[in-house]
């Protein structure tokens, strides 16, 4: 009981601090989109509404957030008397916390959005081109590579709804977990072995990126296009990817030593 205690206020501490966090990187995106829909509104041009406006950059602050967890936050909770094995299972649930939570938020930030510009008939100014920015055709594989990192596969939202919060909510919790083990690998064997784990992650993004553009129907290089599957099984697929990098971070830390 005392074991599980610990790292429920640990999975609590974190999230709460994290969501800290988020609520001011929401809250600069959402005076930048509060701008752009002024501009819009005046010069007749189309916007994506909130929770597209934030998908991208999302994706960057999770994977910040997550490489924060184990230069900072690793050592804060470990000088302090939490043992390694209690922060990795805290910190899981406060990234599934937090990978939950910020979807939500933006979400209801849009609805309460597009009833305000109805009411005034201005609904009209929002577009879904991210979708069709999503579906670029194959690049190479440095294109690949950065569209991976930056535009995940994505649902419009204005088709379903649960889907797009499910598909980002995976695809936050990815991020973040990779920039924890990142950072994990940085923090405890240096920049060499740093760099091949950044490597990996590359990788494993780009497998998840082929299993949910697949699983969605979107676009896919030529290498993953003879591939055909459900959504669930691309979902599946996904799950072990996030199981597999909780291992490592795991392998990573639970014997670092803290450097004060």
């Amino acid at each position: 009981m005392k074991k599980a205690s610990i790292f429920s206020k640990v999975a609590t501490d974190l999230f709460w601090v994290q969501l800290f966090w988020a609520f001011g990187f929401l809250g600069i995106m959402l005076a930048i989109h509060v701008v752009k829909v002024v501009l819009a509104i005046n010069s007749d041009n189309d916007i994506e509404v909130y929770f597209v406006s934030t998908f991208v950059a999302a994706n960057i602050f999770m994977l910040v957030i997550g490489i924060i967890s184990s230069y900072g936050l690793l050592p804060h909770y470990v000088s302090n008397g939490v043992t390694r094995k209690d922060y990795f299972k805290g910190a899981t649930f406060a990234a599934v916390g937090l990978s939950i939570a910020l979807p939500v938020i933006t979400s209801i930030v849009s609805v309460i959005e597009l009833f305000i510009l109805k009411i005034f008939n201005m609904s009209t100014i929002f577009t879904t081109t991210f979708g069709e920015r999503v579906n670029m055709e194959d690049d190479g594989i440095v294109a690949e590579i950065i569209q991976s990192i930056i535009i995940a596969p994505y649902v419009d939202p204005q088709s379903n709804w649960l889907l797009a919060i499910f598909i980002v909510i995976l695809n936050l919790l990815t991020f973040y977990l990779l920039g924890w083990l990142i950072g994990s690998a940085f923090y405890r064997f240096g920049v060499i072995v740093g760099i091949v784990f950044i490597g990996i992650s590359i990788v494993l993004v780009l497998l998840e990126n082929a299993l949910l553009s697949i699983g969605l129907g979107l676009t896919v290089p030529d290498r993953f296009s003879s591939y055909d599957f459900s959504l669930s099984i691309a979902i599946l697929g996904v799950v072990v990817i996030i199981f597999i990098v909780l291992w490592l971070i795991r392998q990573l830390t639970k014997r670092v030593a803290i450097k004060m």
